[in-house]
């Protein structure tokens, strides 16, 4: 068989595998009606172990190469077969993993158990939450980039940046992390605007609060050079509007959901136009279209397992868990304050495979994750271990569905959990636990002022009551 029937028939494979996992998620959607995390995350493993590669294989097969890393001698194509195979064997495992945990098929989070007679206080809170974690999110982007002199020169520096090679020595560097609070002031105040639903002055308030947000929140997008945020955060959005749905049937949502993710798409795609017209000054058309730019944004995640396939054949991989579990235990910590030297993360790891000095990192997807953590096992321990992650993490949060900031945390799970599986990093995972971390703080301290406030207008009414039966007895007492 010729190379390009090889690489045509390996295209109809993957195909296959996303129609059965896009159907599986659906259906299970629909069944429920619900979405829970997971179902998300079937999602996501549909669109890179479906629709991605169907795409690259299929105009490789007619000639167009895409992937440069690719070996395409006869034993390199049967590689192809091999990792298509381990994305099968990757998403059964995950999903058994799953299921061991959320064996009841009862009402997930996705659906609000909230009293109406409690939404207003439940809006406010989220609303005073929402604006604090805005202030902050503002103020740690302005010191984060200041080193820079402005918010677009340090854009114009973003790649070397990520990649750990700035020009310019930045004392406020951690502060990064700070900044990952941007996206969780939009759910705060997404979800108080569902709980309050309000009109005139006050939702132009709300509507003008969660534009600063967004606006906030892009060009956070564009200074850390992760474009691919944009659809994590987007979709994260849409699964909280979705749990303040006014209709129960979810299935009237699906096709709207669709759109709006093509758009986050087509918009995860133009930011690299607006980092081209910051740089130089000029806007740049994407004039490739939709599905080349598609290909060429999610490329990483078969040429990421195909190198860590080859180096764990020719026994040039090393074990990266122990690095990368470094890395997690550490990534709430500025590099400065350690007392030893942090190892490569993983993507730099990979980076370092292709042989290549770019000046920025390759992430890898779950698959190769799981080879570069584990070796060739590691398609059966990572995904197992991710499947149980996922169905503690649901289990906990349907048990805590009424929780005033659950939309917050829901919101936050939904983006890590499928960012989990086309940019796939256990250091990672942690890291963007932290600006939950954070968040809970900044709630702590708002029930914290509420609860006080609430007290003193209870003093206040007991003094006055107090006050108003003395009276009363004096009164009596002088009439006698």
């Amino acid at each position: 068989m010729r190379t390009n029937s090889h690489l045509f028939f390996i295209s109809v494979l993957y195909a296959f595998s996303g129609i059965v996992l896009f159907a599986i998620a659906i259906k299970g959607i629909l069944k429920r009606n619900e979405l829970r995390i997971f179902d998300l995350v079937r999602l996501m493993y549909s669109f890179i172990y479906g629709i991605i590669p169907f795409l690259l294989y299929f105009k490789e097969s007619l000639g167009e190469r895409n992937l440069s890393f690719f070996d395409y001698s006869q034993y390199g194509l049967y590689h192809l077969y091999l990792i298509w195979f381990f994305s099968v064997i990757a998403y059964s495992v995950m999903t058994l993993a799953y299921m061991s945990i959320r064996k009841k098929n009862q009402t997930d989070i996705s659906n609000i158990s909230i009293d109406v007679s409690e939404h207003s206080d439940i809006a406010v809170r989220l609303f005073v939450c929402g604006i604090l974690s805005l202030i902050i999110g503002y103020i740690s982007l302005f010191l984060w980039t200041a080193a820079y002199g402005s918010l677009n020169e340090f854009v114009r520096n973003a790649q070397l940046i990520r990649s750990g090679k700035g020009l310019i020595y930045n004392r406020f560097a951690f502060v990064k992390q700070f900044v990952r609070i941007l996206p969780l002031s939009m759910y705060a105040l997404l979800s108080a605007f569902f709980y309050e639903r309000p009109k005139g002055i006050k939702r132009i308030i709300y509507l003008a609060l969660l534009a600063l947000s967004f606006t906030g929140n892009y060009y956070y997008f564009i200074a850390s050079d992760a474009r691919v945020t944009i659809l994590f955060t987007g979709l994260a959005v849409l699964s909280i509007s979705l749990r303040h749905r006014k209709k129960i049937n979810i299935g009237r949502y699906l096709i709207v959901a669709a759109v709006i993710g093509f758009v986050l798409l087509e918009a995860t795609m133009l930011a690299d136009s607006f980092t081209h017209y910051v740089r130089y000054g000029e806007w740049r058309t994407v004039n490739a279209g939709f599905l080349d730019n598609l290909t060429k944004e999610f490329r990483f995640s078969l040429s990421s397992e195909m190198k860590a396939f080859k180096a764990w054949l020719s026994g040039d991989l090393k074990i990266q868990f122990f690095n990368d579990l470094i890395n997690s235990v550490t990534g709430w910590v500025p590099d400065r304050f350690l007392p030893f030297k942090i190892p490569d993360t993983l993507w730099k790891y990979n980076t370092n495979m292709y042989g290549i000095n770019t000046g920025a990192t390759s992430p890898t997807s779950l698959v190769a994750t799981s080879i570069y953590e584990f070796g060739l096992a590691g398609v059966l321990i990572f995904p197992l271990g991710f499947g149980l992650v996922v169905g503690f993490i649901e289990k906990i949060l349907w048990g805590n569905r009424n929780v005033v900031y659950a939309d917050v945390y829901y919101g936050v799970l939904v983006g890590i959990s499928i960012q989990m599986v086309s940019h796939n990093q256990m250091s990672t995972f942690v890291v963007s636990l932290f600006p939950a971390f954070l968040f809970w703080l900044v709630s702590k301290f708002v029930d914290m002022c509420i609860k006080r406030k609430n007290k003193l207008i209870e003093d206040v009414t007991v003094t006055e009551a107090v006050s108003d039966i003395d009276e009363i007895s004096e009164t009596n007492r002088v009439k006698e």
